[in-house]
């Protein structure tokens, strides 16, 4: 069963128009053979069991798995498995992909329900044709295009398991980098003991926790000390550090002015 919605949009978002998209559930020997492909470009996403892709050598790609081709590069895939596999796919035009990645390649991310979401409502949408559904298309399709590439680095970073290990604590600092939590409390955050936590951020991040927090608060001392509403004093203690002369050190460490000297130069 395949469902299809064409639609050559006159819309244009971002250099982007969208020509055609579907959801396809495949039996075996479902084949698409195009030797010298489309006039446009293509996303396919696998959302269910797998695909076997001919590019320059035989690729299977699972669940999660997305591949882009050019307009006008060979297409050719199959369907071997038992089971009712699950495709989504979108055809569109633009003059530059709005995306870092190789086209003809495969590339495999964690499953996806939040890409499979995205690919129906461009369907729908599409298929409803109400007022503005090409822009807001365009816009889905954009967001997808941000998560695949997300996926694909995240896929591919080599302290995955332990970013994810302190995912929560790194979260919370960005959020609430004026609160003086503790190690111990951080540690709790991500249910690790303080000294795996320490060796896990370290490891991962590059710096201590408590670096890291400074660098962020130093990061929006800069905007509060130039807007100047505030006297320095009134500026650590609202970013969350013990003292004047702990802060001014920490940002002459990092930026080789000193607060006073950094206002003064862009006052």
């Amino acid at each position: 069963m395949i469902f299809n919605a064409y639609s050559e949009q006159k819309e244009c978002v971002s250099g982007v128009k969208l020509v055609s998209c579907g959801h396809i559930f495949a039996k075996t020997g479902r084949e698409i053979n195009r030797p010298f492909g489309r006039d446009d470009w293509l996303l396919f996403y696998v959302a269910r069991e797998s695909e076997t892709f001919y590019l320059d050598s035989v690729k299977t790609a699972p669940a999660g798995s997305f591949i882009i081709f050019a307009p006008h590069e060979k297409q050719h895939h199959i369907y071997t498995g038992n089971k009712t596999a699950e495709f989504c796919y979108v055809h569109f035009k633009c003059d530059t992909l709005p995306i870092s990645l190789l086209t003809s390649s495969v590339y495999t991310i964690s499953e996806s329900r939040e890409a499979c979401d995205i690919f129906e409502d461009i369907l729908s949408l599409t298929l409803a044709k109400q007022p503005f559904y090409e822009k807001l298309c365009i816009y889905k399709l954009l967001y997808l295009f941000v998560l695949l590439e997300r996926g694909v680095l995240y896929e591919n970073f080599p302290e995955k398991e332990n970013f994810e290990r302190i995912a929560a604590a790194v979260s919370h600092m960005n959020k609430h980098y004026s609160a003086n939590f503790t190690l111990e409390d951080y540690a709790s955050m991500c249910a690790v003991s303080k000294f795996h936590f320490l060796r896990l951020f370290e490891k991962t991040v590059g710096t201590t926790p408590i670096e890291y927090r400074n660098n962020i608060r130093l990061e929006h001392a800069k905007d509060l000390i130039i807007e100047e509403k505030l006297t320095l004093e009134e500026v650590a203690s609202t970013l969350g550090f013990s003292s004047l002369s702990y802060f001014s050190s920490a940002f002459k460490k990092k930026y080789g002015l000193s607060p006073k000297q950094y206002q003064k130069q862009n006052g």
